[in-house]
């Protein structure tokens, strides 16, 4: 029995096919290269209908933990012209940083309808589905504050992307414009994550432009990894002189026994300035210097004064999820298709079995064939071959790459995946005959769980008028 040992790091896409370099011979290149080229279908644009769907869904989910009414989620030609001309000039430097919410006559794609999307839209790139672009605006703080405003009764959803080996990032425009309007009646406040809000991710993403953490360093300093974003948002008046505290509860609910946490505040009017524009902070937005501690519940108070308001206090709970364990990813791995590709899907839950969001970063593999000499191409041709098909897990928790043993015994290998906390390796043996029994999880779209009496504290603290429609 021979093995053959190698990482999976990255892959050579060749019109839709796959091969690792270290087994490709160079008549096998040309071979590929001279076929003709794979039908390309976008796995979004061809499903309009599901992906409205799926984004109405995930943006409710998050408004609803802030007592905030639905959204209609509708396509719009002003956002999808404003995405593929984001996608046609990649890296060019007219849509860099802040400029991505401007378009430049006379660049391809450019249009009129286009331009005045882009300037009251989000933008969402490299995301491969609807839950994760919205799940990436709300943890984004300066993002979510719009997608907070009690106003907003309408998206205008756009998308666009471009087939591989592009290194384009698929985008998403979302149009808030059902929000430009004049705030009437009295001002309005609302907390994310939201009253009693449980399962809150632990760390502060990255990827946010400007990056609010930026403000805590000297210019030219590695950001701090810090704990996920709390933001009290004001709507109506203009949040003035914040004082924030967290404490980490030893029992939820009550404050016996509270613990504070050491917090960074970004005052509420300080501008963070870019080469390509500015944004100013209009929430209060803090956070804690560490990443939070997982399975934990903890109080935010803030003072502050605004409009009518006058100075008050606002306390809330929240909680956070576990961390990902091995103990909670299963795989299935299915039988070989007419080509010899055999389907691998790893399922990824929390110990309530409700999805985790994940994406895979690394494959390890151990090949073992029999009855070949060591030195020798396997008997079927080719070296074996990897693929993802989906890196970044769905709904409902599910995670998929193709493997085609070409004429191996048996793979062993080595997945690493990672949440917002730490990579977890898990084993997962393939042969031939395919293993493993599908495993049902909760739909990561879910409806967030929340901690008794927490909105009914918060309401009789606010008012009535914190529930916005729900």
């Amino acid at each position: 029995m021979r093995r053959t040992t190698y990482a999976v790091l990255w892959l050579v896409r060749l019109r839709g096919f796959v091969a690792h370099l270290a087994f490709v011979s160079i008549s096998t290149l040309l071979a590929l290269l001279s076929m003709p080229a794979v039908a390309w279908a976008d796995p979004v644009a061809d499903n309009i209908a599901s992906i409205v769907a799926e984004m109405t869904v995930a943006l409710d989910r998050h408004r609803q933990a802030s007592l905030l009414a639905p959204v209609a989620v509708e396509w719009s030609d002003g956002a999808q012209l404003h995405a593929t001309y984001l996608t046609q000039n990649s890296g060019r430097p007219e849509r860099a940083g802040l400029l991505i919410h401007t378009e430049t006559p006379g660049l391809p794609g450019y249009t009129e309808a286009g331009g005045a999307s882009a300037g009251q839209s989000h933008v969402s790139e490299g995301s491969p589905n609807a839950r994760t672009a919205i799940d990436g605006l709300i943890d984004a703080p300066l993002h979510r504050h719009a997608l907070m405003d009690p106003r907003l009764t309408s998206i205008g959803l756009g998308y666009s992307s471009e087939p591989e080996p592009s290194t384009v990032l698929p985008t998403w425009v979302i149009d808030l414009a059902s929000r430009n309007r004049p705030w009437t009646g009295a001002p309005a406040v609302v907390a994310y994550p939201g009253p009693g809000q449980m399962r809150v991710p632990l760390r502060f993403p990255s990827g946010e432009v400007p990056d609010p953490r930026a403000a805590l360093v000297t210019p030219g300093s590695p950001l701090p990894d810090t704990g996920y974003p709390i933001t009290l948002h004001f709507f109506g008046c203009t949040p003035q002189d914040a004082e924030v505290h967290l404490f980490r509860s030893i029992q939820a609910g009550t404050r016996v026994g509270e613990t504070e946490v050491p917090v960074a505040l970004v005052p509420p009017g300080l501008v963070l300035q870019t080469p390509t524009g500015n944004r100013p902070i209009e929430m209060v937005l803090f956070m804690a210097r560490m990443p939070l501690a997982p399975l934990s519940a903890f109080r935010a108070e803030v003072t502050v004064t605004c409009g009518t308001f006058g100075r008050a206090t606002y306390s809330w709970e929240f909680a956070t999820r576990a961390t990902l364990k091995p103990a909670n990813i299963s795989s299935v791995v299915g039988r070989p298709d007419l080509e010899g590709w055999q389907t691998v899907t790893l399922t990824v839950s929390d110990a309530d079995g409700v999805a985790m969001p994940v994406q895979g970063t690394r494959i390890d593999a151990e090949f073992r064939f029999e009855n070949v000499r060591t030195g020798l191409t396997p008997a079927t041709g080719g070296a074996p071959e990897l693929d993802w098909t989906e890196r970044v897990s769905t709904v409902d928790g599910r995670l998929r790459f193709r493997i085609r043993m070409r004429g191996a015994a048996r793979a062993d290998l080595k997945v690493t995946v990672e949440d917002d906390t730490v990579p977890v390796t898990v084993p997962v043996v393939v042969e031939p005959t395919g293993s493993g029994v599908p495993r049902q999880v909760r739909s990561s779209l879910d409806p967030f769980p929340v901690m008794p009496g927490a909105v009914e504290q918060w309401i009789a603290a606010v008012g009535k008028t914190a529930v916005f429609g729900r």
